[in-house]
């Protein structure tokens, strides 16, 4: 994030605020466009979003350094100080120029401490990537609880990265399970070929998702339940695998169920289906696949053996430069980078 939007919070506030109403319109179009009434289809996209104001704090919060927030008020209590000794004054202040301008990076990786508690191999290997926030800010569209990153950058990292063994991104969602009548939803997640197989995770019955379930275009488009859905929606039956299962108006086939002591890749969430990322055009009037603005992924990756943090994030400094250039939309302004 830039010092500039640091200072500027409030106004960037006031305009998040508009790109969540604008959300909020874009989901009702689409809603409306699945046969929902108006009143219906906002209703529904507002519990989709869920709670506004908690958004709001939260992007604002993305929008503090941390480090400046408490060195801004150290520094002004310091320059009293060191008002006494002007020389040393601009020693000190010229060395917190360099080690801030020295720790800052395009990309960050991230101990995935909370995954430790979700039955995967070797979590221990397992770390998150995002966008450091000490770097530039993000504009767009964010959709799902966890919008870390767009598809074109995902792709871009998943096609030059050196340092991992593999890569699992998702996006949250929800599918309407009805072709007519009352909507009823399921929750959804989009995920990668690699997903299932970097999580360590496999079937209990069928299979997971692999890279050929995910090739553009989704020619068959499958689907691996939770354990959970299969019980409720299924009935629990092995001839549930090869079924068709309807989501927004399109047949899925289902390839898999997932062990029951898998319930998602986030902690205190569980899911009910997951697809491939190649059918999230399928599954949603406007697709993001192809928007280098649209943030819905968020991403973990498991290190090679023998790779670091450190080593790793090294890496990814060096392939960042052209990957920015290849994905970053040609509207952007200096200032949100």
């Amino acid at each position: 994030m830039s010092v500039k939007r640091f200072f500027n919070r409030s106004r960037w506030d006031d305009e998040r605020a508009r790109e969540l109403e604008s959300y909020v319109a874009i989901e009702t179009d689409e809603n409306i466009a699945r046969g929902m009434a108006p009143e219906e289809a906002r209703l529904a996209a507002l519990r989709k979003l869920g709670n506004r104001t908690r958004v709001r704090e939260d992007i604002y919060q993305m929008n503090t350094i941390g480090f400046l927030d408490g060195a801004w008020r150290d520094l002004k209590y310091g320059a009293r100080l060191l008002r006494l000794n002007p020389g040393f004054a601009l020693v000190a202040i010229l060395s917190l120029a360099l080690g801030v301008g020295a720790n800052t990076a395009i990309f960050q990786l991230l101990d995935a401490v909370r995954i430790r508690t979700l039955p995967v191999v070797n979590p221990q290997q397992l770390v998150e990537l995002r966008i450091a926030d000490t770097k530039g800010g993000r504009t767009g569209r964010f959709t799902g609880r966890r919008p870390m990153l767009t598809y074109p950058l995902f792709e871009q990292i998943r096609d030059r990265q050196q340092a991992f063994d593999g890569l699992a991104a998702w996006g949250t969602t929800s599918f309407n399970l009805t072709r007519s009548g009352e909507a009823r939803y399921a929750l959804g997640i989009w995920v990668n070929g690699e997903f299932f197989n970097t999580l360590g995770v496999k079937a209990m019955l069928g299979r997971t998702l692999n890279v050929d379930d995910d090739g553009r275009g989704c020619a068959s488009p499958a689907a691996v339940v939770s354990y959970g859905f299969w019980q409720r929606e299924l009935g629990g039956e092995a001839s549930a695998i090869g079924r068709a299962l309807d989501l927004e108006g399109h047949a899925f086939r289902i390839v898999g169920v997932a062990p029951p002591q898998f319930f998602g890749i986030e902690v205190g969430r569980t899911f009910d289906v997951a697809v491939p990322l190649c059918a999230e055009p399928l599954t949603r009037v406007q697709s993001s696949l192809d928007k280098p603005d649209v943030w819905f992924l968020g991403l973990f990756a498991r290190l090679k053996e023998g790779w670091t943090i450190e080593r790793a994030t090294a890496h990814l400094a060096a392939i960042s430069p052209q990957i920015f250039q290849l994905t970053s939309p040609p509207r952007y302004r200096p200032e949100d980078t």
